[in-house]
């Protein structure tokens, strides 16, 4: 049934794709520069210390995020719940995203991801301490809770972070960078945690190491943020 839906919605795209969205002109105009002034490319940003105090940041939602999912029905096993208990709360998970999602594109228009991008990551710091702890559900939804204002947070800033700091002259080579890495990422995230449990270490002190992780991005993410964005600030003067 997907697959059909999926040939006969070929034909539409191809049809609403066909014709230009946002006109050339008026797409050179709509451009932002980034640091000093100008377009970093996909080799200069690789160069630059900012990206890499980003890495660590990039990898972690999408290694353990997508860990926490992989094992749920382990989780579930060892806090002594039925596996349908953890899914019923999915939905908490979901709403919160959305809402998060809608406050964080507020927050960004308002205080700019230098501002922000620090902190992000902070909830899961909470999160996983939840659902380490967690003998009941309480903690469970709250940890939920957590957890989307971070997923919420992760789909709204990082874009208009590249943006910003690198300008959007390349910001599609950049993007697919950090996709990139957040992909490895997902891949790498299940297969550590399944070599941790098989040795003997649990998920209630995995999720503990992994809150202890997310405390040590957002602080190479503030340092990094502090030593690149007053490159940042002849530009922000010159517009005013």
């Amino acid at each position: 049934m997907a697959a059909a839906l999926l040939i006969f919605a070929v034909p539409a795209l191809w049809r609403l794709l066909r014709d230009e969205r946002t006109p050339q002109a008026l797409a050179k105009e709509d451009i932002s520069l980034g640091m000093r002034g100008r377009h970093w490319t996909r080799v200069e940003v690789i160069r630059h210390p900012l990206f890499w105090f980003m890495v660590p940041s990039l990898l972690g939602p999408s290694a353990f995020g997508t860990a926490f999912f992989f094992h749920q029905a382990h989780y579930a096993e060892t806090k002594g719940w039925e596996h349908i208990v953890f899914v019923s709360f999915l939905p908490i998970y979901t709403g919160g995203s959305v809402l998060a999602m809608l406050f964080f594109g507020w927050a960004l228009d308002k205080f700019g991801t230098t501002k922000l991008m620090p902190y992000f990551q902070i909830p899961l710091v909470a999160a996983f301490i939840c659902f380490s702890l967690s003998d009941d559900t309480n903690l469970l939804v709250l940890g939920f809770l957590f957890f989307a204002v971070t997923a919420g947070a992760n789909a709204t800033l990082p874009n208009a972070f590249w943006a910003e700091f690198y300008g959007t002259g390349h910001l599609g080579a950049i993007k697919a960078l950090a996709a990139a890495a957040m992909v490895l990422g997902s891949a790498i995230g299940p297969g550590i945690t399944g070599l941790l449990i098989d040795a003997g270490i649990g998920l209630h002190v995995q999720y503990l190491w992994i809150a202890g992780y997310f405390i040590i991005c957002s602080f190479l993410v503030f340092i990094g943020v502090a030593r690149s964005g007053p490159d940042l600030y002849p530009i922000h003067d010159k517009d005013n």
